[in-house]
């Protein structure tokens, strides 16, 4: 009798620890359901040197952070996409020791002085329209643009250097594919 009970319980035992396993198996498979998947490939790759390359890279670089003013929402104003600090645009205090910026992120102070996001539409007067891909990959190489200016921070040239000729040139097709916006930035 005591043998009966003892398979009888151990039956219950197992029923309900397989019946766990299951429900622990089913939990993960519906949790990994609801995880972020990455988007599919595109079906045709963008060329290595394509603007439409060169507008992911962009997107991924963070360009629209510093290069674009802001919206109340934060959100990037893309009336002015890439066009740099708009003059008039507030000031970043001056706070010794601290890095501080305006609100909208393109004018930015800090140890080195001032920083005022630049033009980097392909406008031909106050943007970067005259720059040759040689001078860009440079530019981007050095930290030195053509008229001899450096780029300071917060403009990350260091890593963005970095990138194969063929990724620099695809952000130099794609930046040159912009609406060109005539502002002025000085610095």
């Amino acid at each position: 009798m005591a043998r009966h009970l003892f398979t009888g319980l151990a039956m219950i035992v197992l029923i309900l620890f397989g019946g766990l396993v299951g429900y622990h198996m089913a939990r993960q498979k519906s949790a990994s359901a609801n995880l972020i998947r990455p988007l599919p490939a595109a079906a045709t790759p963008a060329a290595a040197t394509s603007a439409a390359w060169g507008s992911q890279l962009v997107l991924l670089g963070g360009c629209n952070d510093c290069h674009t003013t802001k919206l109340a929402n934060g959100q990037p104003n893309m009336a002015d996409m890439l066009a740099g600090y708009q003059p008039g645009s507030p000031m970043p205090p001056a706070i010794p020791g601290v890095v501080t910026g305006n609100p909208q992120l393109t004018a930015w102070r800090g140890p080195w002085g001032l920083t005022l996001s630049r033009n980097i539409t392909p406008d031909k007067q106050t943007g970067i329209g005259t720059w040759t891909l040689a001078q860009f990959i440079h530019t981007m190489r050095t930290g030195v643009d053509p008229r001899g200016r450096a780029l300071l921070p917060p403009m990350n040239y260091q890593d963005l250097g970095r990138l194969p000729d063929a990724d620099l040139a695809a952000i130099y097709n794609y930046l040159m594919s912009v609406t060109p916006i005539h502002n002025l930035v000085h610095d």
